[in-house]
């Protein structure tokens, strides 16, 4: 009896105790599962950048259709099909589940004034997408992103 009687004071306290707490719990169990989305995110970046590096490797300047990064403005009049449509297209389709996906081709090596895209030349891919946190996203109205990136370079083939 006496033990029950001296608890009276203490009715609330888990109560209060829980209510102080949860903010903080809630706040680190969407941190948790925000960098477990982000890095998700980025192996998927990783690996769709990959396999367009794989498709730029086959499809150079002897693939079918071939590869022409003399003219790598791709808003242009003639812009080369392989690097501005073909390429970033299989970099989209790989990422799947990551929206807003931009992908970047560049031939790095140079044969006299042109980039090359023949045999033995290196090619470049690199995607990058947004990534908006939980709480950024429902809390701030989206205020707060970070850029993810993935990228791959490969030697080209044929």
């Amino acid at each position: 009896m006496r033990f029950i009687r001296g608890r009276q004071g203490e009715r609330g306290q888990a109560l209060v105790e829980f209510a102080l707490l949860l903010p903080l719990m809630l706040l680190i169990i969407t941190g948790l599962l925000d960098v477990a989305r982000a890095v998700w995110q980025e192996n998927t970046l990783a690996y769709a950048a990959r396999e367009g590096t794989r498709y730029a490797i086959v499809h150079g300047s002897a693939g079918n259709p071939a590869a022409g990064p003399d003219n790598p403005n791709c808003g242009g009049a003639l812009p080369d099909v392989v690097i501005c449509t073909n390429i970033p297209n299989v970099v989209r389709q790989a990422a799947i589940g990551v929206q807003n996906v931009s992908v970047t081709v560049t031939y790095p090596d140079m044969m006299g004034p042109t980039p090359c895209a023949d045999r033995n030349c290196r090619v470049i891919v690199d995607a990058t997408a947004p990534f908006i946190p939980l709480p950024s996203q429902y809390l701030l109205g989206s205020a707060y992103q970070i850029t993810l990136k993935g990228g791959s370079q490969l030697v080209i083939q044929r």
